[in-house]
């Protein structure tokens, strides 16, 4: 066998039946460990790499379905085969709504057996495979940052992923939006489906309906030949429709035809047919506003509106900033060149970033390109970022300077928290890095409630 051999657990408590099925699994190329008890089972599992489990169902001190109970979460990822006489078919019929994979009643056949054990190993390697790909991707969009708002977000994500329902995702502009409707795809039951995405506003409004729904050929003039909807496209999937307040009027109500019957007609055809696809939807504009003036049917919205969630504005999530900046220096590939004061990431910590991340992004890209390799200044933040916000920068009200102080302190808390975990506490190693005074330091942790 090629790559990594399988280990298989035995538990079963006849001495001939586990040298039976370790015998047979050893010849067909797999590595067998054959113990006579659920508590030997146990141990094993905690020091032993197992792929498969074959497990019978009675056996004296603790049974198969005990095994099953105690150990739910070490075997969410590994396949189990329970192993049943003929008056334990009810038991082993339990076991399979436990998660068993699969039971095999004695007396025990070696084609039987090698079925088994071949169709379950094949479905846990797909799923670890599916796994991975998954964790790529979502690596790939990752959501950076350990805030509190950042923390519910992931919340709210991860109980959205579990449901079917119509996702409505609001924010400003730059938040992050997209990357929110594909966590909540790649972690949901659709993962392995397509996710179509329609960016309503780059949409003509006389191709909106050929766009979505699709056309026949000889639909309009230019219609060439037929053409496959996004809808249509996400058949099993997600589709999601991004900044959905800019959906014309006439596409609202037939949308809302697709989201109520799962129905609909290309452009130019009679002809009704069915589409499976949960719908994502994304704004940056007031819809109940729109809705007051006429703009957005109230019907539509309360369809799109089952699940709510709201992407906070960075000015709400400053202590992320430093793992931000360090995300885009990486990304950009600057990481090893180039690093911001201290007194350049409490800046940029101080701002209001109306364009949020996409604007923090730009402003790391900019003093990128800006700047020699080496340390960058605060004197360069506030240029580029005065050069993008002119209004933004100048503090006049006392609300504003208020909001500064309370940013700064809400960076420092943060920065110095992340600097106390990486030095394990060690305030001298801290000090060092800093080029500060130790009992200052010290001083200011204590102040900060860091330590």
């Amino acid at each position: 066998m090629k790559g990594t051999v399988p280990m298989i657990l035995i538990i079963d408590d006849e001495k001939y039946i586990r040298s039976s099925l370790a015998g047979l699994l050893t010849d067909e190329g797999y590595k067998a460990l054959a113990l006579e008890s659920a508590e030997k089972g146990e141990e094993a599992l905690t020091k032993e790499s197992v792929e498969l489990i074959l497990l019978d169902i009675q056996m004296p001190g603790k049974d198969g379905l005990s095994f099953l109970e105690d150990n739910r979460l070490k075997l969410e990822d590994i396949p189990v085969i329970v192993i049943s006489g003929r008056g334990d078919i009810a038991t082993a019929v339990m076991a399979i709504k436990m998660g068993a994979y699969d039971y095999i009643e004695k007396p025990l056949t070696p084609e039987r057996v090698l079925i088994s054990v071949r169709q379950a190993l094949r479905l846990s390697q797909s799923l670890r495979s599916e796994q991975k790909l998954v964790g790529h991707i979502l690596e790939k969009f990752e959501i950076i940052g350990h805030s509190a708002a950042i923390t519910n977000l992931r919340r709210l994500i991860e109980k959205a992923a579990g449901a079917e329902s119509t996702v409505l995702i609001t924010g400003e502009n730059g938040t992050g939006k997209e990357l929110v409707a594909r966590h909540i795809h790649y972690l949901s039951k659709r993962k392995g489906e397509p996710m179509v995405t329609v960016n309503c506003p780059a949409v003509p409004e006389t191709l909106f309906e050929s766009e979505l729904f699709g056309h026949v050929k000889g639909a309009f003039t230019g219609a060439a030949r037929d053409r496959v909807g996004r809808f249509e496209a996400a058949h099993g999937g997600t589709i999601f429709l991004d900044e959905i307040g800019d959906l014309p009027l006439t596409m609202q109500s037939k949308l809302l035809r697709v989201i109520e019957a799962g129905q609909l007609e290309k452009v130019g055809s009679d002809t009704t047919f069915t589409v499976e696809c949960r719908l994502l939807a994304a704004t940056n504009r007031d819809l109940k506003s729109m809705i007051a003036d006429g703009q957005f049917r109230e019907d539509l919205y309360y369809r799109l509106n089952v699940i709510a969630i709201e992407v906070p504005p960075l000015r709400q999530r400053t202590d992320d900033i430093p793992l931000l900046i360090d995300h885009f220096l990486s990304r950009f590939d600057a990481a090893d060149s180039y690093e911001f004061t201290a007194e350049a990431v409490g800046l940029m910590a101080s701002y209001s970033w109306p364009g949020n991340i996409r604007q923090l992004a730009n402003t790391i890209q900019q003093a990128i390109f800006n700047c020699e390799p080496g340390r960058i200044a605060a004197s360069m933040v506030e240029n580029l970022y005065h050069h993008h916000e002119p209004a933004a920068v100048g503090l006049s009200p006392e609300t504003d300077e208020s909001r500064l102080t309370a940013a700064v302190r809400q960076f420092e808390t943060g920065f110095l928290s992340q600097l106390y975990h990486k030095h394990g506490a060690n305030i001298s190693a801290m000090a060092r890095e800093l080029n500060m005074d130790r009992g200052n330091l010290s001083r200011k942790l204590k102040q900060l409630g860091v330590m």
